[in-house]
C-alpha cells in the first residue's frame, strides 16, 4: 500500500538564497536584500535539517500497520477443499496475511503427505495439513511442527450403504477416503481397528482425491463406505447413506486441520511464523462475526454450492470448532500416536509436545491479541 503526505507550514527557508558550489558550509544572502551585501558565514546552521526532513518523509510514508514495505513472500498450501481451510482462505482473501507483512502464495496440493514432504524439500512455508502427516514426518525425522489447529477433532463421520449394519462387515470392502495419510484415511483407519479388524489388511482404501469424490464414490456404489465431512454429511443424509459412525458427536480428540510450519523456518526468522498466526487469528474472528462474507468467501472456493450447504459448512466450522486461540490439542496429538506405536517404534516414546512450538500461541493470547476483533 503506498501512503502519500506533505508537510503543511514548514518554512524550508526565510530568504531566497544561493549555494556557492566551492563554498562548503557557507550561503551566499541574496544581494538584493537589505543590510545584507557582504558574505554570511552561517557555518552548518542548517546542516541538521536535512537529514531531519529525510526522517520525517520516511516516517510518512511507512505503512500504517508498522511492518516492512516489501512483505516476505511466503508459500502457503490448503491440502482440501472443504471447510478445514477457510481460515487460510479469508486470511488471504481479507489481505489478513499482507497486513502482518507476509506476501502469501495461497496453492492447493491434494493430501497432507505430500504437502508436508514439499515442507521439508523448503517448498512449502506453512500448511493446514492434518497431524498424523505432521507426526508421520517427525517420527522419520523430518522437522515439520504444528503452531496452531482450527479443527482438534474428528470433523467427519464415515456413511455406507444402507445395508451395511456395522464396521465389521466391512472386512474385504472398499472405505473411500481423499488420500492415503490423510486425516480421512487416520479415521478410517482407527475405526476399522477398534471394530478389530486390520485396517490394512482387512478393508481396502479407496483414494478418490478430495470430499466430492468420496461422496460420488459411495453414490456410485464404488464404495462400500467412506468418509464424509460437512457439509456433505448433509447430502449423504439426504441421498439415503447410513451414518455408520459419528465421529463428529464423539468429539473424539484429533488434529484434523494443523497449522503446520517447520523447525527450519522458525529458527530463521520466528517473527514470520508469529505474524503468520495473527492473520489466522483475525481471520477467524471475521468468520465468527461476519457470516454473510465468509459465506461468499467459502463460495467462492466450494465452487457456488447450495445455500444449504454453506450453511452447513459455516456452521460446523466456523461456528462450531473454530476457537479464538486456536491451540494445539496434545489429546489430538495423542490419538495419532496411540495409533501409530501399534506399527511404528519410535511413536512408543514419542510425547505430544515434540511435535508443537505453542510459544507463539501462548504469546498472543497472553497479550489478549485477539480482543480487538471482537465487538
Amino acid at each position: 500500500m503506498k501512503n502519500g503526505g506533505y508537510i503543511r507550514g514548514l518554512p524550508l527557508f526565510a530568504k531566497s538564497t544561493t549555494i556557492r558550489p566551492d563554498s562548503g558550509a557557507k550561503i551566499d544572502s541574496d544581494p538584493n536584500s537589505e543590510g545584507e551585501s557582504k558574505m554570511v558565514n552561517v557555518r552548518c546552521r542548517f546542516g541538521w535539517f536535512i537529514p531531519a526532513v529525510g526522517l520525517l518523509l520516511a516516517g510518512l510514508a511507512a505503512p500504517a500497520n508498522g511492518y516492512a514495505q516489501q512483505p516476505k513472500k511466503i508459500n502457503v498450501v490448503y491440502t482440501i477443499v472443504s471447510g478445514d481451510s477457510t481460515a487460510l482462505w479469508v486470511a488471504y482473501e481479507k489481505g489478513y496475511f499482507r497486513k502482518y507483512g507476509l506476501d502469501a502464495q495461497l496453492e492447493f496440493i491434494t493430501g497432507s503427505n505430500q504437502t508436508i514432504a514439499a515442507m521439508m524439500a523448503g517448498k512449502v512455508d506453512f500448511t493446514n495439513g492434518g497431524g498424523g502427516a505432521v507426526v508421520d514426518a517427525d517420527l522419520a525425522g523430518g522437522d515439520a511442527v504444528m503452531i496452531g489447529s482450527t479443527v482438534p477433532f474428528f470433523l467427519m463421520s464415515m456413511y455406507s450403504q444402507p445395508e451395511i449394519q456395522s464396521v465389521q462387515e466391512l472386512k474385504g470392502k472398499r472405505i473411500a477416503v481423499t488420500t492415503l495419510g490423510t486425516a480421512t484415511d487416520f479415521a478410517r483407519r482407527i475405526i476399522v481397528q477398534k471394530a478389530g479388524l486390520n485396517p490394512e489388511r482387512d478393508t481396502i482404501p479407496l483414494q478418490t482425491k478430495g470430499p466430492a469424490e468420496i461422496l460420488q464414490a459411495l453414490l456410485s456404489k464404488n464404495a462400500e463406505a467412506g468418509m464424509v465431512v460437512p457439509p456433505l454429511t448433509l447430502v449423504a443424509r439426504q441421498k439415503g447413506l447410513k451414518e455408520l459412525v459419528d465421529l463428529i458427536g464423539a468429539k473424539v480428540p484429533y488434529i484434523q486441520t494443523s497449522v503446520a510450519t517447520s523447525r527450519r523456518l522458525i529458527q530463521k526468522d520466528p517473527a514470520v511464523a508469529e505474524n503468520f498466526l495473527k492473520a489466522i487469528i483475525e481471520a477467524i474472528a471475521f468468520e465468527k462475526q461476519d457470516p454473510k462474507g465468509t459465506k461468499e468467501i467459502l463460495n467462492k472456493y466450494l465452487k457456488n454450492v447450495s445455500d444449504d450447504l454453506l450453511n452447513e459448512t459455516y456452521q460446523q466450522f466456523a461456528v462450531a470448532m473454530y476457537q479464538k486461540y486456536p491451540h494445539v490439542s496434545l489429546e489430538g496429538i495423542q490419538t495419532v500416536l496411540d495409533f501409530v506405536k501399534l506399527t511404528n517404534e519410535k511413536a512408543k516414546t514419542a510425547k505430544p509436545e515434540q511435535f508443537t512450538d505453542t510459544s507463539f500461541m501462548e504469546k498472543l493470547e497472553k497479550a489478549k491479541f485477539a480482543d480487538q476483533f471482537y465487538k
